[in-house]
């Protein structure tokens, strides 16, 4: 199925939600993590932290909030050929626990390419700006989608 150009016209809402010590700790533990900087608040502030640090990828378990705010629901890609192509995060200031963080999908870019087995393939990148409350970007974070050409008939 192509890609709906209804989509890139689209305004996805924005969702916010409050970052958590507790969140923080759960998502250190399940990366497996251990510098105290996760875990201890004593340990954040005496690394300059004011309070405890979220783990780099943190903000990855927002971005699927609901089907108004997240665009892949909307590309209208065959989910049986839609692959996750990259992923890239851009780190502005350190996330810590106590922030509201405020964030907005848009759809940054569009392309197609051929195929190697024919056909074509098309990427859609979607960009997540994360700002905090005082309207200061915390992170950036990019995630590229690929469906990919339909099977020959």
């Amino acid at each position: 199925m192509p890609l709906d150009p209804a989509v890139l016209e689209h305004a996805f809402p924005e969702f916010e939600f409050a970052v958590e010590r507790g969140k923080i700790r759960e998502f250190a533990l399940a990366l497996g993590l251990e510098d105290p900087v996760h875990f201890n608040v004593e340990a954040a502030r005496a690394a300059g932290y004011a309070d405890l640090l979220a783990p780099p990828t943190f903000t990855r378990q927002f971005w699927h909030e609901n089907g108004e705010n997240d665009p892949m629901p909307h590309l209208g890609y065959d989910p049986k050929r839609r692959l996750h192509g990259e992923q890239e995060f851009e780190y502005h200031k350190p996330l810590v626990a106590g922030t509201l963080l405020r964030g907005r999908n848009v759809i940054a870019s569009t392309r197609e390419k051929g195929g190697r087995r024919g056909g074509k393939m098309t990427f859609v990148v979607i960009e997540t700006r994360f700002l905090d409350e005082g309207g200061e970007v915390v992170q950036v974070a990019r995630r590229t989608l690929i469906e990919t050409a339909a099977p020959p008939e």
